[in-house]
C-alpha cells in the first residue's frame, strides 16, 4: 500500500498535468490534499468527513485584483491562468456567460474580462488603423437616428386621405374614336 505522501504526490501531479499551475498553487494544493487525506485516515469508521477536508482553505481563493493581471487573466472558478481573455474559457470549460461570471464573483460590469496589456494593445491597434474616428462617426449617426425616431414617434400621425374620387365600381370603359 502506498504511503500518504505518495498518494498526495500522485493526486497533485495528475491535477498539475491537466491544468497550468504556479508553484504557489502546487504547494497550496499539496497542503490541501495532504490535510484531506490525513482527515480521511483519522476519520471514524463511519467515514464522516470533516468540513475542513471537503472545503479548500480560504488561501486558495483569489481576489479580483489577483485574477486580472497585466499579462494574464486567471479564472476564479478553476484557478487556471495564462489567458488573454476569459470569454471562450468560461463558455467551454464552465458553461458560463461573462455576465454570470461577473455576478458569481461580484465583478463590476466595467471590469473587462481580459488582460490589461491585451486590451491596451488592441486599443492602440484600433487607433493606428483609424477605427476610433469610424467608431465616433458611427455613434454620432446612431444617436441622430435614435433622436429622429423619437421625434417621429412623438408627432401624431394624420389619417391618410385620398384626393382621388371614386366614380363607380369596375374599370373605366374604353373610349374609341
Amino acid at each position: 500500500m502506498k504511503t500518504l505522501i505518495e498518494l498526495v504526490a500522485e493526486i497533485v501531479s495528475a491535477h498539475a498535468s491537466n491544468t497550468t499551475m504556479t508553484t504557489d498553487q502546487i504547494v497550496n494544493e499539496l497542503q490541501i490534499i495532504h490535510a484531506a487525506l490525513k482527515n480521511l485516515e483519522n476519520a471514524p469508521v463511519e467515514n464522516e468527513i470533516t468540513e475542513s477536508a471537503v472545503e479548500p482553505s480560504k488561501e486558495s481563493t483569489i481576489t479580483v485584483r489577483q485574477a486580472f493581471r497585466k499579462d494574464e487573466v486567471i479564472c476564479m472558478v478553476c484557478h487556471k491562468g495564462g489567458f488573454k481573455t476569459l470569454k471562450k474559457h468560461l463558455s467551454t470549460a464552465h458553461q458560463l456567460t461573462p455576465g454570470q461570471y461577473r455576478k458569481q464573483f461580484g465583478i463590476k460590469s466595467s471590469q473587462k474580462l481580459a488582460a490589461k496589456n491585451f486590451s491596451e494593445a488592441r486599443r492602440k491597434a484600433a487607433e493606428e488603423r483609424g477605427m476610433t474616428d469610424i467608431l465616433a462617426k458611427a455613434r454620432e449617426k446612431r444617436m441622430s437616428n435614435l433622436t429622429s425616431r423619437k421625434s417621429a414617434a412623438a408627432k401624431p400621425v394624420k389619417p391618410a386621405t385620398s384626393t382621388r374620387t371614386v366614380k363607380g365600381p369596375g374599370r373605366p370603359k374604353k373610349v374609341t374614336k
